[in-house]
């Protein structure tokens, strides 16, 4: 972009410089914020959408307003306007902010994409952002005339931006399915193409090789526990403590496992508190299969280096096999391996699964040396793609 003929300090830290002719000034000066409002006594199949941080998730019969308008976040996710035209309704945690005539729409939203939100939000378990907050918060202003070309700039800019991240995201779904292909090929059908097939008995995972097996997990687990092996829930509120700062032990959640957390907060317990949830540590190498909710299906391995000391929290389930670990992490990352968790967690109506109908679900036994020879093969070919998705 061209640079400005001069500029000046705008006198809020997080600005810096702006152009000499631009004006700093309050952010409700030149925009009127409005509260939300509850949408239940109107709610309907299509009508009018009703607008949350997330954008549109419900419709009612009718609206709070109709124009352009920059939603802002009031509770939970403060930190992520939205730009909306037409007739919509804003949730009541929710401000629907609406510009005056001397200020572009598209330009206040980018704008508020530029917010110190962390500077304002109230530090609680649900953050929150008070309408005086919002409206004090000090913005630099160009001329209308030089806002509008800055919106169109930004809208230009940005959709092709925006068009590039979601080829990029296109390239990585297709080299994840690559992936998963490969395993579920190797931990169902094995390496050798010529070793003759049988019926597995299973309707979604078909053929599998003659001399394979078909067993129950609780045949093929030497281990099955979870955060309550230790005690009653009464008896685990009483005995164990959660803590924010590092302590004798790190209690591992599945987000604490994910690459989708890298910077969430870790939870650690004292010496007492290890001790006492004993049936439930870990040792690194262990498989955690969540079994609650949505992330019903995924799996992680617990790394041997995560920390000195650890044990599972809950919601998920450890697992130590017989046989070869690894090789039934790549099964439960495989297609197949997937859908037993997922039908399994079905039979509950909020999508759960517990220990005994873990231990009943029928898994797939290769020999314990051709385990060996198949994450030998998955490894190798799938080096490959996950490098060419960390580099996408």
């Amino acid at each position: 972009m061209k640079q400005y003929d001069s500029y000046k300090d705008s006198g809020v830290k997080w600005i810096g410089e702006i152009p000499s002719h631009w004006e700093v000034a309050a952010f409700k000066r030149k925009i009127t914020i409005n509260n939300g409002s509850d949408y239940k006594e109107f709610l309907d199949d299509e009508t009018y959408p009703v607008m949350g941080s997330g954008g549109c998730f419900a419709y009612c019969s009718k609206y709070l307003y109709d124009g352009e308008a920059v939603l802002l976040g009031r509770k939970g996710t403060i930190d992520k306007p939205l730009y909306v035209n037409g007739k919509f309704w804003a949730v009541d945690t929710m401000f629907y902010a609406v510009p005056k005539n001397d200020l572009n729409c598209r330009f206040a939203y980018y704008l508020a994409l530029t917010f110190p939100f962390n500077y304002y939000s109230t530090a609680t378990a649900l953050p929150s952002m008070t309408q005086s907050d919002l409206g004090s918060n000090p913005v630099a202003f160009p001329p209308l005339i030089e806002q509008q070309a800055i919106a169109t700039y930004l809208d230009k800019k940005c959709a092709e931006i925006d068009k590039a991240i979601a080829t990029q995201q296109k390239r990585i779904e297709l080299l994840q399915e690559l992936r998963q292909n490969i395993i579920t090929h190797a931990v169902t059908r094995g390496i050798n193409p010529d070793a003759p097939l049988k019926d597995s008995g299973v309707e979604w995972i078909g053929m599998v090789p003659e001399h394979w097996e078909v067993m129950k997990m609780k045949l093929v687990c030497k281990v099955i526990t979870d955060y309550v092996a230790s005690g009653s829930f009464a008896d685990l509120k009483k005995n164990v403590e959660y803590l924010d700062s590092p302590d004798y032990a790190m209690l591992v959640r599945t987000a604490d496992l994910s690459n989708k957390n890298k910077d969430i907060q870790r939870v650690y317990v004292s010496k007492s508190s290890y001790d006492f949830l004993a049936n439930s540590n870990l040792f690194g190498g262990e498989i955690i299969l969540p079994n609650i909710g949505a992330s019903i299906g995924d799996v992680y391995m617990v790394p041997n280096d995560l920390y000195d000391k650890m044990t599972l929290a809950p919601n998920s389930i450890m697992v130590k096999t017989k046989y070869c670990d690894l090789f039934y992490y790549y099964y439960f990352c495989s297609i197949c391996g997937r859908k037993s968790l997922e039908l399994i967690g079905m039979a509950a109506a909020q999508g759960k699964f517990n220990k005994t109908e873990l231990r009943q679900m029928r898994v797939l036994v290769p020999p314990s040396s051709e385990q060996q020879n198949i994450i030998k093969y998955i490894e190798q070919h799938i080096a490959p793609i996950c490098q060419s998705i960390e580099k996408t």
